[in-house]
């Protein structure tokens, strides 16, 4: 029985994680998900405009943050899978997979080095050369915290010891310069 109730909320958290792609919370309505479904997709779509009303630097510093919460989502996910609280590996997962999801809005076109000075941005103009590769690396994180997710929200308390800091790699070293000091 076990068993069956672990392997259902497994593929429950599957299903949502890789259905909404949008937030993490979502707040129960007693008449349905039509409620849900229609905030997910007005905070999109806010999130959308805003982004498309960022220019230059004001997204730069934007997805900065992003990785910057991305980054310490998966110290925290390493953290809490060394404690075995499985729950704090998958709120962990759950972060990353939200922003990796919104991640590819956060680099329009004219927003890499050279439009902007290399002391403003890493990001290469490869990113749009290779946009495909891009997405692909992108979701490669997204799959990987969504594969760590399910397995401690299975109770596998060893879920999310390794982070997903590898999948990193495949866009930090394709589509990454050398930092550049701000210094005169």
């Amino acid at each position: 029985m076990k068993t069956w109730i672990k392997s259902t909320l497994a593929a429950g958290l599957a299903i949502a994680v890789l259905g909404a792609g949008v937030t993490t919370t979502q707040p129960a309505f007693a008449d349905g998900h039509a409620k849900a479904g229609k905030m997910m997709h007005d905070a999109k779509k806010k999130m959308n405009d805003a982004m498309a009303k960022m220019k230059g630097p004001k997204v730069v510093k934007v997805r900065r943050l992003s990785m910057r919460a991305i980054s310490k989502a998966n110290k925290n996910m390493k953290a809490a899978a060394k404690k075995g609280n499985t729950r704090g590996v998958v709120r962990a997962s759950l972060q990353i997979i939200r922003h990796a999801n919104a991640l590819p809005r956060m680099f329009p076109k004219g927003t890499g080095r050279g439009k902007l000075s290399p002391a403003v941005t890493r990001s290469t103009p490869a990113i749009w050369k290779n946009w495909g590769k891009f997405i692909q690396a992108n979701n490669a994180m997204r799959n990987a915290a969504t594969r760590v997710a399910i397995a401690a929200n299975a109770g596998n308390k060893k879920a999310g010891l390794k982070g997903i800091g590898k999948t990193c790699g495949g866009c930090h070293k394709p589509f990454r310069g050398k930092k550049v000091s701000m210094k005169k």
